[in-house]
């Protein structure tokens, strides 16, 4: 996260009046030895601007600054968020290893893989490069967002008549971490109800926020099942004598698309689900849809954890493996690939890996209903 990003989303904690003394601060010698800023540059009351004033003022020392101003006016709390933000923004960038080839990224993770200490943050120049030499074959963030977006993520572990997805506390925890470390919003939820995934899905289409976002990330993960040929996600009250607690995944798209979320419009929808599927294979039965002033369904691509009739295995003790290469592979590559080769790196690893070659257990992630019409980078750490 940068400088100014780190400052203005600590100061849209305050209000009207506490940003006024905030400003008084800054022209009024708030710490010994700092020159003030003239009253005249900060005759304003958009963040964005006093945080623009404050670091052509104070190049090297705009967040400490910041933070003893905010400490000076009892805002204990922010100024010590600040702090933190200014310790983790300073923490050294992991840099690629010189000496590992390529192909050593596509290798298998190991039995005893844990998430890895930090993401690899992208870097401005190669941002700049692609944002200027591939323009119009990249989606472009959006330039006025805080944040690139919000992301939802629903977990179901405890099941009233199924068996529980242990380890799945882990798989939650992990994508947790990688969603905020790729700079979302992360709306959390567990333990849902079909009715309930499907409300939580409709109320995220609905939240202002993504409007001003550059794309948003769905991640459910829970038993599953293939019911009249599509796929569908158990809610915690199953049973299989009553199949009527579940959502289906193209309810998802449903609820995003062009005409019920057009605060999305143009902007991409990464789509991850972790759950067993079962049954046939999956059949497409939509009809054309007649032409408008834009696609009703655009700028998709969802990521299943597993092909048709396979299983999606998970580890006890660590979650499923399918999360674990999508924690891994987004950590360490994210910063100079796109996200279907981010795909395709997970997969390619997990084809290698020796865990799924007994003949029960060949397990393959595929992406299914993509409709990314451009290139879609996440710019980790930007």
């Amino acid at each position: 996260m940068d400088i100014k990003r780190m400052m203005t989303d600590v100061l849209e904690d305050l209000v009207d009046k506490e940003l006024k003394q905030f400003i008084w601060q800054l022209c009024n010698n708030v710490t010994a030895g700092i020159e003030p800023i003239p009253r005249a540059k900060l005759q304003t009351s958009d963040r964005e601007d006093v945080v623009d004033c404050m670091v052509k003022q104070y190049p090297d020392d705009a967040v400490k600054i910041a933070v003893q101003a905010l400490r000076n006016m009892k805002q204990n709390e922010l100024a010590k968020r600040l702090e933190l933000k200014l310790q983790e923004a300073q923490q050294p960038v992991q840099e690629e290893p010189r000496n590992n080839p390529e192909s050593m990224e596509l290798e298998p993770i190991q039995s005893d893989w844990h998430r890895p200490y930090s993401i690899t943050a992208c870097s401005q120049q190669f941002k700049h490069r692609l944002l200027t030499q591939e323009r119009n074959d990249v989606y472009i963030p959006t330039s006025r967002s805080q944040r690139k977006g919000l992301a939802l993520l629903i977990t179901n572990i405890k099941f009233d008549h199924l068996s529980h997805r242990d380890g799945a506390e882990q798989d939650e925890e992990n994508m947790e971490w990688l969603l905020t470390a790729l700079g979302y919003s992360v709306e959390k939820h567990t333990n849902l109800s079909g009715d309930a995934i499907n409300m939580a899905v409709k109320n995220f289409s609905k939240r202002h926020e993504h409007r001003d976002s550059d794309s948003t990330f769905v991640v459910i993960m829970s038993h599953g099942e293939r019911i009249q040929n599509k796929d569908a996600i158990i809610g915690v009250r199953y049973q299989r004598n009553n199949p009527n607690d579940i959502f289906f995944v193209e309810d998802i798209f449903s609820h995003l698309n062009s005409e019920k979320c057009p605060a999305l419009i143009d902007k991409p929808k990464v789509i991850l689900i972790q759950a067993c599927k079962y049954g046939g294979l999956y059949v497409s039965d939509s009809a054309p849809e007649s032409d408008s002033w834009v696609h009703r369904e655009k700028d998709f691509v969802c990521f299943m954890s597993s092909l048709p009739e396979i299983a999606a295995y998970r580890d006890p003790a660590n979650g499923s493996y399918f999360i674990m290469y999508i924690v891994d592979v987004f950590s360490t590559s994210a910063h100079k690939y796109g996200i279907m080769e981010l795909f395709r790196r997970v997969a390619s690893r997990m084809e290698k890996d020796q865990r799924f070659t007994h003949e029960m257990m060949k397990l393959l992630p595929c992406i299914e209903r993509t409709t990314l019409v451009r290139k879609f980078y996440l710019f980790p750490g930007l």
